[in-house]
């Protein structure tokens, strides 16, 4: 057995996956394939280890045909091959094909208000809940490496994610397993070319249009340089903040329970909790008034903060709207529910000296350098436009359209505007701060 299966098989053993049991219980072995290098590493060990205990592997592999067509059925005919080329070679494989029908990703993340990505990773998921079901998976292992967590760490941080969201990737998390969260990126490419196994290429992975691509391609490379054990640091940071997490999860959930079943009625329960466990509860209340919509951090401390006690109010009513939600704050507590009503025209503005992030409705946003400044970042406006790269325009509705946010969300996205000129073009559309990609105009000059 070579060190990179023991390193899955030791993995598979934390995560309370035992394989003599698993093969004694009647289960098999999941594994989402991609035809990627970490999903086929994955799958190419998962053969190794389980064929010593007879344990068969269901494959699944999802197309989300959110990519050129040609790419993405080839993604599926490669897992496809491999899959065979495996069972030739005597081990226990069979594929399972999820074919998402055209346009369902687009129309998922246009009624959801989401993003492209967050609508496939949902569809995805329907695909795997079922898959596990009906196959009997002990577990359904997924390829997320260690590369994946330190990016999502570093992408999470930079988007001023709450202590839930800066744990990480959790290696297990029910019947999803995570055996390579330990393992580099560089070992599982080394694994396969020794092995002489090709792999498959996501174009998109070069797009630097996309937060994380642009944080694996220009922000690990300077930290790696300049930073000597800054990995460590983080995922240790991590593993703080996924315990600091657990105590206020158990401590939202009494405080929920205890403000719902008295109605939230009568006293200043909810007004005198930490702000921490004002956002948690009033962010489950969201969902369970069946929002489905990310609600900025920076609007929901704004509603924690509208009152201090139920004796403040003097017999008034606040009311707060985000898109359709709308949060009443009275002497009796506070109600949260859905409304006919869509939130009004969100206007914000202001003059930006230098790069950094910046504060805005919806969060925080980023500022790239590269642009002359002072520049003016504000709201979008109908009748914008952006400069394409043929040195063409188009009209940011357009962009937007291309980009599926829906129209409630549009008014959060900042744009950034020169001053220091008559045409006063538009610089950046900064769609990163709800999830979408970022549009920033080459500047030449600088």
């Amino acid at each position: 057995m070579e060190e990179f299966e023991k390193s899955v098989q030791q993995a598979l053993h934390n995560c309370g996956i035992h394989l003599k049991n698993v093969s004694s219980d009647g289960y098999a072995i999941g594994a989402a394939v991609s035809g990627g290098a970490d999903s086929v590493s994955l799958l190419v060990s998962l053969c190794v280890l389980c064929k010593t205990f007879s344990i068969p592997i269901k494959v699944i592999t999802v197309n989300h045909y959110i990519r050129p067509e040609n790419e993405t059925c080839g993604d599926v005919e490669y897992v496809r091959q491999l899959c065979q080329s495996l069972k030739e070679q005597g081990f226990d494989v069979s594929l399972s094909v999820c074919e998402l029908e055209k346009g369902q990703v687009a129309a998922l993340a246009d009624s959801k208000a989401i993003g492209i990505e967050a609508a496939a990773r949902e569809l995805r998921y329907n695909a795997f809940e079922d898959f596990i079901a009906e196959k009997n998976l002990k577990c359904l292992c997924l390829a997320h490496n260690k590369n994946d967590q330190l990016e999502t760490l570093l992408m999470r941080f930079l988007q001023g994610a709450g202590t839930e969201s800066r744990g990480g990737i959790p290696q297990v998390r029910n019947k999803y397993v995570r055996p390579l969260l330990e393992i580099e990126r560089s070992q599982i490419e080394e694994y396969l070319t020794q092995k002489k196994i090709s792999w498959r290429n996501d174009s998109t992975n070069t797009d630097t249009s996309y937060l994380r691509n642009r944080i694996r391609s220009e922000l690990v490379p300077l930290l790696n340089e300049r930073f000597s054990g800054w990995d460590k640091a983080v995922l240790t940071g991590a593993q703080k903040a996924a315990d600091d997490a657990e105590v206020l999860e158990a401590a939202e959930a009494l405080c929920f329970d205890k403000l719902s079943n008295r109605g939230m009625k009568g006293t200043d329960e909810f007004y005198s909790l930490p702000r921490a466990l004002k956002i948690r509860a009033l962010l489950k209340a969201s969902n369970e008034a069946g929002c489905d919509t990310r609600i900025p951090y920076v609007f929901l401390r704004d509603v924690c903060d509208s009152v201090e006690c139920a004796d403040n109010l003097n017999g008034r009513k606040i009311e707060k709207r985000f898109a359709n939600l709308c949060f009443i704050l009275d002497e009796n507590g506070v109600t949260v529910k859905k409304s006919d009503e869509v939130q009004n025209e969100i206007v914000f503005s202001a003059i930006i000296e230098k790069s950094g992030f910046y504060e805005i409705p919806a969060g925080h946003v980023f500022v790239p350098d590269g642009i002359e400044f002072p520049v003016l970042m504000r709201n979008w406006r109908s009748g914008d436009e952006v400069q394409t790269a043929d040195g063409g325009t188009k009209n940011l509705s357009d962009v937007f359209s291309d980009w599926h946010v829906p129209a409630v969300k549009r008014q959060y996205i900042p744009v950034v505007q020169e001053i220091k000129t008559p045409e006063q073009k538009i610089l950046c559309i900064l769609g990163s701060c709800l999830g979408y990609k970022d549009w920033i105009v080459k500047n030449e000059k600088v």
